[in-house]
């Protein structure tokens, strides 16, 4: 190495003579002089003459370059970022399914007795003289074997009308678990303090609501919350869900079912 660099002192001095036989020497401030040096291969060697201020007038000496390195491992996912800003609305979608229209009891839906028969308005229920002493009711078994948990919606919508007050005459719901052997009972007049609306349409939502009791139809603990009752028996397996109107009381009682919701699968009875 110490050869090319005497000999581009060499170069240098001829600069230099010929210059001053020329009555005149010019100077230069570099920023950087390099040397070029390839010890191992016939390349040329020569002197990197350059105005890069970053070198601070610094002699270097530099190799050949090299080839490029292998790519380094991928460094590790950063944070996740901040949710961005709600985009606006899309436009409402089409129309989806009708529920289907039941005018029989067939397949999943099954009646108790003759008092319970199909119409074009819905199922109807009685008329019960005595409705403290007989009554019927409509059976789903679509949930049968899925857990007290695993209901997410319940919902029936039904009228009834008796001759007088009734105030336990409105249709009720029990969810029958474990091979009949337990019940949840939902009562819209709970425990006869409320009296429903009679002649009107009215929809009850079952799941989320404060009027249920577990085994205790004659209500002699008082209504529960639904969450209550699931904390306490969500693992009791469904054996059917009835409807019924009845064994309750009111004098000339009937009802009048339009749907039933279970799991956001809703069955309207009747025609359209």
């Amino acid at each position: 190495m110490r050869k090319y660099l005497i000999a581009l002192a060499v170069v240098a001095l001829a600069l230099t003579a010929t210059a001053a036989g020329a009555n005149k020497i010019t100077t230069k401030t570099t920023s950087k002089f390099c040397v070029y040096v390839d010890a191992h291969h016939a390349d040329a060697s020569y002197g990197d003459l350059s105005v890069l201020k970053k070198y601070g007038h610094k002699t270097c000496i530099v190799g050949k370059r090299g080839r490029r390195g292998a790519t380094g491992a991928t460094g590790a996912q950063g944070p996740k970022g901040d949710t961005g800003a709600q985009g606006p609305a899309g436009p409402q979608g089409p129309p989806g399914t009708p529920a289907p229209l039941l005018q029989r009891l067939s397949g999943d839906f099954s009646q108790t007795n003759a008092s319970v028969a199909t119409s074009l308005d819905g199922v109807q229920f009685g008329p019960y003289s005595n409705g403290g002493n007989w009554g019927g009711s409509v059976r789903y078994d679509g949930v049968d074997g899925l857990t007290l948990s695993q209901i997410t919606q319940l919902s029936y919508k039904v009228m009834y009308s008796a001759a007088d007050t009734a105030p336990i005459g409105e249709a009720y719901l029990r969810i029958f678990l474990n091979n009949d052997n337990n019940d949840v009972v939902f009562d819209a007049t709970k425990c006869a303090t409320v009296v429903p609306d009679k002649n009107v349409f009215t929809t009850f939502e079952v799941v989320g609501s404060d009027s249920v009791r577990y085994d205790d139809d004659p209500c002699n603990s008082g209504d529960q919350t639904w969450a209550a009752v699931v904390a306490a028996h969500g693992s009791d397996v469904i054996s059917g869900i009835y409807v019924t109107t009845g064994f309750t009381g009111g004098t000339d009682l009937t009802a009048l079912l339009r749907s039933l919701s279970v799991n956001g699968h809703a069955f309207t009875f009747g025609s359209a």
